[in-house]
Protein backbone atom coordinates (compact mmCIF):
# COMPACT_ATOMS: atom_id res chain seq x y z
CA UNK A 1 0.00 0.00 0.00
CA UNK A 2 1.29 3.43 -0.84
CA UNK A 3 1.67 6.42 1.50
CA UNK A 4 -0.95 8.41 -0.13
CA UNK A 5 -3.32 5.51 0.60
CA UNK A 6 -2.29 4.99 3.87
CA UNK A 7 -2.92 8.71 4.94
CA UNK A 8 -6.10 8.56 3.34
CA UNK A 9 -7.05 5.59 5.75
CA UNK A 10 -6.02 6.90 8.36
CA UNK A 11 -7.56 10.40 7.86
CA UNK A 12 -10.95 8.10 7.38
CA UNK A 13 -10.36 6.72 10.90
CA UNK A 14 -9.91 9.50 12.61
CA UNK A 15 -12.70 11.99 10.78
CA UNK A 16 -15.47 9.26 11.22
CA UNK A 17 -14.17 8.25 14.68
CA UNK A 18 -15.92 9.40 17.91
CA UNK A 19 -12.38 11.46 18.57
CA UNK A 20 -12.25 15.00 18.25
CA UNK A 21 -9.81 14.49 15.21
CA UNK A 22 -10.75 16.97 12.41
CA UNK A 23 -7.56 15.69 9.66
CA UNK A 24 -4.71 13.86 11.71
CA UNK A 25 -1.50 14.33 10.20
CA UNK A 26 0.65 11.05 9.44
CA UNK A 27 4.30 12.69 9.13
CA UNK A 28 6.11 9.22 9.41
CA UNK A 29 5.85 5.09 10.53
CA UNK A 30 8.11 2.82 12.04
CA UNK A 31 8.06 -0.60 10.43
CA UNK A 32 7.29 -3.33 12.58
CA UNK A 33 8.69 -6.67 11.90
CA UNK A 34 6.08 -9.15 10.48
CA UNK A 35 8.32 -12.73 9.79
CA UNK A 36 8.09 -14.16 13.20
CA UNK A 37 4.70 -13.46 13.72
CA UNK A 38 3.94 -14.47 10.24
CA UNK A 39 5.71 -17.51 11.01
CA UNK A 40 3.64 -17.91 14.27
CA UNK A 41 0.34 -17.62 12.52
CA UNK A 42 1.30 -20.27 10.05
CA UNK A 43 1.47 -22.40 12.12
CA UNK A 44 -1.12 -21.75 14.51
CA UNK A 45 -3.51 -21.93 11.92
CA UNK A 46 -2.43 -25.59 10.61
CA UNK A 47 -3.38 -25.89 14.57
CA UNK A 48 -6.52 -24.27 13.61
CA UNK A 49 -6.17 -22.31 16.46
CA UNK A 50 -9.40 -19.94 16.82
CA UNK A 51 -7.80 -16.49 16.60
CA UNK A 52 -6.23 -17.22 13.30
CA UNK A 53 -9.54 -17.22 11.82
CA UNK A 54 -10.18 -13.52 11.93
CA UNK A 55 -8.51 -9.85 10.88
CA UNK A 56 -9.98 -8.86 13.85
CA UNK A 57 -8.30 -11.65 16.28
CA UNK A 58 -5.36 -11.63 14.58
CA UNK A 59 -4.68 -8.15 15.29
CA UNK A 60 -5.26 -8.59 18.29
CA UNK A 61 -2.77 -11.23 18.63
CA UNK A 62 0.04 -9.16 16.84
CA UNK A 63 -1.13 -5.88 18.79
CA UNK A 64 -1.35 -7.73 22.44
CA UNK A 65 -3.70 -6.47 25.15
CA UNK A 66 -2.07 -2.51 25.18
CA UNK A 67 -4.09 -1.84 21.62
CA UNK A 68 -8.04 -1.22 21.11
CA UNK A 69 -9.14 -2.24 17.60
CA UNK A 70 -10.49 0.62 15.80
CA UNK A 71 -11.53 0.14 12.58
CA UNK A 72 -11.12 -2.42 9.73
CA UNK A 73 -11.06 -2.21 6.41
CA UNK A 74 -10.88 -3.69 2.96
CA UNK A 75 -8.82 -2.24 0.10
CA UNK A 76 -7.82 -4.04 -3.02
CA UNK A 77 -8.03 -7.78 -1.58
CA UNK A 78 -6.34 -6.50 1.40
CA UNK A 79 -7.57 -6.36 5.21
CA UNK A 80 -6.25 -3.39 7.09
CA UNK A 81 -6.84 -2.48 10.68
CA UNK A 82 -5.99 -0.22 13.14
CA UNK A 83 -5.48 -0.37 16.23
CA UNK A 84 -4.83 2.57 19.04
CA UNK A 85 -3.11 2.53 22.72
CA UNK A 86 -4.60 4.18 25.45
CA UNK A 87 -2.47 7.50 26.04
CA UNK A 88 -0.29 7.44 29.30
CA UNK A 89 1.48 9.82 31.46
CA UNK A 90 5.06 7.31 29.57
CA UNK A 91 3.56 6.77 26.61
CA UNK A 92 1.30 8.79 23.75
CA UNK A 93 -1.58 7.51 21.83
CA UNK A 94 -0.18 5.27 19.30
CA UNK A 95 -1.53 3.83 15.88
CA UNK A 96 -1.17 0.52 14.94
CA UNK A 97 -1.71 -0.41 11.18
CA UNK A 98 -1.40 -3.72 10.10
CA UNK A 99 -2.31 -5.09 6.19
CA UNK A 100 -3.01 -8.73 5.81
CA UNK A 101 -4.68 -10.81 3.27
CA UNK A 102 -6.16 -14.22 2.73
CA UNK A 103 -4.36 -16.84 0.28
CA UNK A 104 -5.54 -20.12 -0.48
CA UNK A 105 -7.24 -20.11 2.63
CA UNK A 106 -4.69 -18.91 5.15
CA UNK A 107 -4.03 -15.46 6.33
CA UNK A 108 -0.68 -13.86 6.24
CA UNK A 109 0.25 -10.25 7.48
CA UNK A 110 1.57 -8.02 4.95
CA UNK A 111 2.51 -5.09 6.86
CA UNK A 112 2.52 -3.66 9.59
CA UNK A 113 3.40 0.12 10.72
CA UNK A 114 3.73 2.15 14.17
CA UNK A 115 3.29 5.91 14.56
CA UNK A 116 2.19 7.93 17.41
CA UNK A 117 -0.04 11.37 18.47
CA UNK A 118 2.53 14.10 19.36
CA UNK A 119 1.92 16.74 22.27
CA UNK A 120 -0.80 18.98 19.73
CA UNK A 121 -3.02 16.07 18.90
CA UNK A 122 -3.63 16.27 15.38
CA UNK A 123 -0.03 15.02 14.11
CA UNK A 124 0.91 11.39 14.12
CA UNK A 125 4.66 10.89 13.58
CA UNK A 126 7.80 8.82 14.97
CA UNK A 127 10.03 11.99 15.61
CA UNK A 128 9.85 13.67 18.92
CA UNK A 129 7.35 16.46 18.30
Amino acid sequence: MNIRRTLFAVSVLFCSSAAAYEQPIVVSYAVQPINHFNQQLSQAQVESLKWTQAPESISAQYSGDKFALARVNNFQGKVITYSVSQQSDKHPKMLLILSMEKQKGLWTLDDAKLTWQCKNGLHFGTDRC
